[in-house]
């Protein structure tokens, strides 16, 4: 019989069970093991405090009394990280909100210009406020519920009926069917193609026109990738989508995200990015090697945390991480803040 593997570290983990199914994969437990890691779930129904010990906690709850929690966690092990701050997840968690780092960024990327509408009374009273046709309507809230992906490509203003406050109504902007899905990994970023909304032709958007004025995304968005030549040619410059992964990742103090940007080609004003939509901790087992970033993630948190990381299937690798500056920012206690690092990578 084989001796029982021993792990100098348990990174606890406190996910939903469809997020616990589409991340924690045998793989990524395997590699995770290899490096001297046990992955343990945290159950969410009993005290934190009566679990683990733990050497890392990450997490996607968001309920009050999960919260509470944390909070006592932190206080009793101020030198166990976790990852990430609910406070910091907030932003991502309201639409209005959930965009607002990118107007910081140093790189040339932006937002498509949008309203919230925060009642019924309002989007049955010109509620679009000047924007241009077709819109994206979107719900507010961000809560993991079918009900916060129910969106809507608005063509015209009498579309606007039925919708349901609150709400925002966004421009849509001609990408060409493509989207650049960006995941984000502590300094690690990831970039994949993924398929979008086609483009919407100037004559959808009449009044004359005999098609529905709104259709819900779900009719609209199963479509294959245009065939567009060398896919690899027409991605974002690496350079580019690092500097925009950094400035997110700093300005959200956050460690997981993803977020899609889109890419407007037009003769007036050549090519724009715009970042459309920011998750936290997507559903990474769709990003290529994911397992590696992710185990290369865990042993850098350790390693600023204080804690000895070495050995266990090889050297920290993957972002280029300087562990020492990483210690002196995050000072005796890593808790609940966030660890700010030298640079991303993809």
């Amino acid at each position: 019989m084989a001796p029982e593997k021993s792990f100098s570290y348990t990174v606890g983990y406190a996910l939903l069970p469809e997020k616990v199914s589409s991340v924690v994969q045998p793989s990524l437990v395997a590699a995770a093991a290899e490096r001297g890691m046990r992955l343990v779930a945290v159950d969410v129904s009993r005290p934190l405090a009566e679990q683990g010990p733990f050497d890392l906690l990450v997490h996607k709850m968001y309920d009050r009394g999960w919260r509470a929690q944390l909070e006592d966690f932190t206080a009793r092990h101020p030198s166990v990280p976790v990852v990430d701050s609910p406070a910091a997840i907030d932003r991502l968690l309201d639409r209005a909100t959930m965009l607002d780092a990118v107007s910081g960024l140093p790189v040339p990327v932006s937002v498509p210009t949008q309203v919230v509408v925060t009642d019924a009374a309002a989007l049955a009273n010109n509620p679009d406020d000047g924007l241009r046709f077709p819109l994206i309507a979107k719900p507010l809230a961000v809560d993991g519920s079918a009900e916060s992906h129910d969106m809507r490509l608005v063509y015209r203003r009498d579309g606007l009926r039925g919708l349901r406050a609150p709400v925002v109504l966004q421009e849509f902007v001609n990408h060409g069917g493509v989207l650049f899905k960006v995941y984000v990994v502590g300094d690690h970023a990831t970039c994949v193609r993924r398929s979008s909304l086609p483009d919407v032709p100037s004559h959808r958007l009449l009044d004359t026109y005999g098609g529905d004025a709104s259709v819900p995304f779900a009719n609209i968005s199963n479509q294959p990738l245009p065939d567009d030549g060398d896919a690899d040619a027409d991605m974002p410059d690496a350079g580019f989508v690092d500097e925009v992964a950094r400035g997110l990742r700093r300005g959200l103090g956050l460690h997981l995200l993803n977020f899609d940007m889109i890419r407007e080609r037009s003769e007036e004003h050549g090519d724009r990015y715009f970042v459309i939509d920011i998750n936290y901790f997507p559903g990474y087992a769709k990003m290529p090697g994911y397992e590696t970033a992710l185990t290369d993630f865990f042993l850098e948190m350790l390693a600023a945390s204080g804690r000895p990381v070495h050995g266990h299937g090889g050297q920290l690798g993957g972002s280029g991480l300087d562990i020492e500056a990483r210690k002196l920012e995050a000072g005796p206690g890593i808790g609940l803040t966030e660890v700010e690092s030298g640079r991303a990578q993809a």
